[in-house]
């Protein structure tokens, strides 16, 4: 036996014994077993410059390649100015005294990003690393899911059908023509969510899909009552202007109206709606209006059970009927026109074997001129009283708004909270509460 050969080779099996426990993550199988989100993981296992290039590479950049390295850049400076704008500076969840690291801001290789992210213990540098590249990906995923070139003409199609079904007389807004109109309060359309609004609704959302952001596009219709909400679905149901079979399942919320009260009222709304009289149809219509007005405790409390279920940032004093369909958009394919176009041009000339083969290969084994996608519409249906809340007070855009950001701030800085746990605003509402049952505060 050669004990020198031995001797030798026992270092190398520890060696790769400790290279292996390293780059092994518990964590990161959870999450793959689990399917939880990346941005959750709280370190990396990338220990080394070559370890990060491989991790980028397969990750989709090849930092050596000019164009891939200045959209790494691009990112990583976007992701140092979301931070600085929403996490650090005035945000009401994080202490303004918090700073990024100048070593981290001033990074010239993104590639150390990852390397410091994998750091055995959490350090300040290994937390803002971490959060770092908790935004990062997630402008990674929106960049590479949403089509920009595309949405003006996908908004163009899906809100005009919307649009086709609004009228205007004598300055008050309907839905519907003719004599099958339901008044309007207001029309509202969102027409686009800023690129820092889709970055942090991803960010809190507990499973960072970018393409599961169903909100991107909606419309709002403010009725005077409940009522008219009930009939405004009705509508826009019996006009196709929402197609029932491509609703998204889960993304249904009602908390405004009671189902089993609108059932048994729905007979004398049909009956109502058959009046030709115009004054007894209107009679009629405001005697339902008031019985559809009046919710029983037992009634709000199911719709608050349904409200937390649906999304637990929302306020308890926001209620309205919502939900998502997909629309289905025809789009100009650009490929078809171009191949179709140097087509054109070319023919002017020979077109050997070689030269048709390439065309074939450019325009590809079916040629489709038109592109189909499904593409998701937020639809909102809303009473005139409580939408007046829903602008004002813990109902209102601007506090979701903030109760969104403080959740996501929370998120992306859970390393650097763990290492200051004082400041963690939750843990001081807790000590806060604490004191005050015993009588301290």
């Amino acid at each position: 036996m050669d004990f020198n050969s031995i001797e030798h080779t026992f270092p190398q099996v520890n060696a790769e014994k400790q290279r292996i426990r390293q780059e092994f993550s518990w964590d990161i199988i959870d999450f793959l077993l689990e399917g939880k989100s990346p941005i959750d993981l709280s370190a990396l296992t990338v220990e080394e410059r070559s370890q990060a290039h491989k991790f980028l590479f397969n990750y989709g950049y090849d930092y050596n390649n000019k164009e891939d390295r200045e959209t790494v850049d691009e990112i990583f400076a976007e992701a140092i100015r979301f931070i600085k704008s929403y996490f650090v500076h005035g945000h009401s969840a994080c202490p303004t005294y918090f700073t990024i690291p100048a070593e981290i801001e001033r990074l010239n290789d993104v590639r150390d990003l990852l390397i410091w992210a994998s750091a055995p213990r959490t350090t300040e540098r290994q937390a803002w690393s971490c959060a770092i590249l908790r935004v990062m990906h997630t402008i990674h995923h929106l960049d590479n899911t949403m089509r920009a070139e595309f949405f003006p003409e996908i908004k163009r199609q899906i809100l005009d059908k919307f649009r086709q079904n609004i009228t205007e007389i004598n300055g008050q807004v309907y839905l519907g023509s003719g004599g099958d109109t339901i008044p309007l309060f207001g029309v509202f359309y969102k027409e686009e969510k800023s690129r820092d609004s889709l970055i942090m609704k991803l960010l809190h959302k507990p499973k960072n899909v970018a393409e599961k952001i169903h909100d991107r596009l909606g419309v709002k219709l403010v009725t005077y009552t409940k009522l008219d909400v009930l009939r405004t679905l009705y509508y826009l149901y019996i006009h196709n202007v929402i197609m029932f079979a491509n609703l998204t399942p889960g993304r249904s919320r009602n908390t405004i109206l009671d189902l089993e009260k609108c059932q048994a009222l729905f007979a004398e709304l049909l009956d109502s709606e058959r009046e030709t009289d115009f004054a007894e149809k209107g009679k009629k219509l405001a005697q339902l209006a008031d019985k559809l007005a009046t919710i029983s405790p037992q009634e709000q409390a199911t719709m608050e059970v349904e409200k937390k279920t649906y999304n637990p940032l929302s306020s308890s004093d926001y209620k309205s009927l919502q939900f998502t369909v997909q629309e289905l958009v025809k789009l100009e394919n650009p490929g078809f026109f171009k191949a179709r176009r140097l087509r054109t041009q070319l023919e002017k000339y020979h077109l050997g074997p070689d030269l048709e083969g390439l065309l074939q290969e450019l325009e590809g084994p079916v040629a489709e001129q038109e592109i189909r996608v499904l593409f998701p519409l937020e639809v909102q249906l809303i009473d005139k009283d409580n939408y007046a809340q829903s602008i004002d007070g813990t109902a209102s855009h601007d506090a979701y708004k903030q109760r969104q950001q403080d959740r996501a701030c929370l998120r992306v800085l859970a390393g650097v909270f763990a290492l200051h746990p004082e400041l963690n605003p939750l843990n001081k509402a807790k000590r806060e509460s604490d004191q005050i049952k015993l009588g301290f505060l």
